[in-house]
Order: C-alpha cells, then sequence, then structure tokens
C-alpha cells in the first residue's frame, strides 16, 4: 500500500480527503532504502521491486544512524500528532494521568484528512534546515533542473493503478483443482480457472503446476489469479458465494474462536456462522469497550476498499487492461485488446 501510494499520482488521495492542496509527488523509484524487518526481506516484497527494476537496499544491521533521515522526519511530524487531544504520547511518563481516550475527537478518516493537511501545506511549504530550501522546491528541482543540477524530468504516470497495487500484494504458488483453489483453507473458483485445472509443469510433467495467486488482506473475500499465458490477472471469488467480505484479521480471529471450541477442522460454512456471530458481539460491545469499537471501525474502513489505486468511487467500471513494467496485466470483466506501455 505505501510503495503503490508513493508511485501513484496524489490527486485523487487530496479529493478524497477534501483537502485543497497540491502533492505533485510520483513515479517510479529506483531504489528503496530499507531497514531489516521481515516484511522487506520476503521474497514477495523483494520480487515486487525486481518486478519493476526497483532496486533494494538494506540498512547494516545495528547502524541506526543510517536511518537519521527518516527517523527525522518521523519526530517532525509525531511532535504535531502529540499535540493532537486523544494522543497517546511517546512513553507512560508523559502521560501521566492523561486520559487518552477520553480526550481523543478525531475519527480515522479526520485525522487522515489533517495529516494530508499538515503533509501538503505545512511540512512541503516549510523550510527544511538540512536542505537549505523547502521539501517540494527540492522535488521541483530534482525533476525540472536548475542552473546547476540537471532535473530528471516529469516521470511517467503508471497506466493502470489496479495493476501497481496488485503487483505489490502478497502471493501465493497454489495447483488448481476441479474445486479451484484453497488459499488459507477458504476455497475460491471462477470459469477462468477451469482449462487449468490439473495443469501439468511444462519444466517437470510429473508435477503440477504452481500458478501465482495475489490477495488484498483487507478483503479475501476476493483473490487475483495470474494467467501465465496472456500475462493477465483475473479476479477469483469465494466459491461460497453465502459468505461475506472479510478481512484476514477477520477469519484468523474466527477460526481461532472454534478451534478454542474445540473444532480440530474448520469448514467454510462454520466460519460463516463464526464471522456473524463475532459482529453481532461486536455491535453489541462497541459503546462499552475500547477494542470492540476499534474492530468496528476497522472493518468499516475495509469496507470503503479505499486504496491508493482507487481513493475514489468510479461511477462507470472498466476493464483493466493496462499491463505491469513485467508484462503482468489485470483484467476485470471481459478481455479488450490491448497494446504495450512505453
Amino acid at each position: 500500500m505505501c510503495v503503490a501510494h508513493s508511485i501513484l499520482p496524489k490527486d485523487e488521495w487530496l479529493m478524497l480527503h477534501k483537502v485543497d492542496a497540491e502533492w505533485p509527488v510520483w513515479g517510479m523509484p529506483k531504489k528503496i532504502y530499507v531497514d531489516n524487518g521481515t516484511d522487506f526481506r520476503s521474497d514477495n516484497f523483494q520480487q515486487s521491486c525486481t518486478m519493476y527494476g526497483i532496486n533494494l537496499e538494506f540498512r547494516p544491521v545495528k547502524t541506526p544512524r543510517y536511518g537519521g533521515h527518516i527517523e527525522r522526519v518521523l519526530g517532525t511530524f509525531m511532535r504535531e500528532v502529540h499535540e493532537l487531544p486523544g494522543t497517546t504520547f511517546s512513553n507512560i511518563k508523559a502521560k501521566e494521568d492523561y486520559d487518552s481516550e477520553k480526550q481523543a475527537t478525531m475519527t480515522k478518516s479526520e485525522f487522515e484528512t489533517w495529516l494530508v493537511t499538515l503533509i501538503c501545506k505545512v511540512y512541503h511549504q516549510k523550510m527544511h534546515s538540512g536542505i537549505g530550501m523547502t521539501p517540494v522546491r527540492k522535488w521541483e528541482i530534482g525533476i525540472f533542473g536548475n542552473a546547476s543540477v540537471q532535473g530528471v524530468g516529469i516521470p511517467p504516470i503508471a497506466a493502470n493503478r489496479q495493476t501497481v497495487l496488485l503487483d505489490f500484494l502478497p502471493h501465493f504458488l497454489r495447483t488448481i483443482q476441479a474445486f479451484g483453489v484453497t488459499i488459507d483453507g477458504m476455497t475460491y473458483y471462477a470459469d477462468i480457472l477451469r482449462q487449468w485445472i490439473n495443469a501439468g509443469d511444462p519444466a517437470d510433467k510429473t508435477k503440477k503446476r504452481d500458478f501465482i495467486f495475489r490477495r488484498d488482506p483487507r478483503d479475501i473475500s476476493t483473490i487475483w489469479f495470474f494467467d501465465p499465458e496472456i500475462k493477465q490477472y483475473f479476479k477469483v471469488p469465494f466459491a461460497d458465494q453465502a459468505l461475506p467480505p472479510m478481512s484476514i484479521w477477520e477469519y484468523q480471529q474466527a477460526r481461532d474462536a472454534l478451534r478454542r471450541e474445540g473444532k480440530k477442522s474448520v469448514n467454510e460454512h462454520q466460519i460463516l456462522h463464526a464471522i456473524t456471530e463475532l459482529r453481532t458481539q461486536v455491535d453489541a460491545s462497541k459503546e462499552r469497550t475500547k477494542t470492540a469499537r476499534r474492530q468496528s471501525q476497522r472493518r468499516k474502513e475495509h469496507e470503503k476498499k479505499v486504496s491508493p489505486a482507487a481513493p475514489l468511487p468510479q461511477p462507470v467500471q472498466t476493464p483493466l487492461i493496462s499491463l505491469s513494467a513485467a508484462g503482468s496485466g489485470l483484467v476485470d470483466g471481459d478481455l479488450d485488446s490491448f497494446g504495450d506501455i512505453a
């Protein structure tokens, strides 16, 4: 989500939050500097970056000074955040008797609007002592150049936002059976899978072929199948259409609840019942407990399906057919002809 947001234009994101400002930053990075967190070390993330020609550079272990510029900007924003009513402060001593829960005044959406305003109207426009100019001016020089610096030029805009987001989602390798495909115990099926049922591995006919599937953890009711012949993604829903949309975290919670009841093997009908029961409990208790309120709010946020690829509701759904840098694309609907992307 973060990488996709950095790559894509921000105009619709500003419209979503009703912020009258400019955020003229987009484009494919040549390099991403990361720490040694497991998310960044995963094959998933590294393969996605390789797909777009992005080099990953890891911070040397136990050398926090290499992340000083990141820590500085985070510190700048957190000083502002801690001035808001409802802050949890940076440590228990600073918090003392302050009741953060009682003093809080913003919803998550309201906080996002506040943060976007802070970024665009304050941070980008304020003189930065380290670079001797405002951040937005530094970006402009990097793009357009000046008397002493040659600019790189305006970066191209990704032809398809959804493709960019999909290419950075977690992927799974699965064989395709007559019933479809299973991920984390949930079964998915669509007609597009039919021709690949029990397909053999082209490199080893004694083995079944593994195919790439991607999934947004905020809504696991749909996965995306990458067709290896036409190099495109197709949407594949739950095989059981009675199952509601759910996040991976809500699904894990339901599965854990069933296992605590002594059910060693969990089927999809039990999951449906457990999800319904858990949601009813949350709705009944959200006025009483902080945890339940947060869970209820999280579900509402997930159901909005807001992402860097689709910040605003689209009035007309059109087939998504653009190809990614690796030659992959996405289809949501009928397959139309398409051309190469420069």
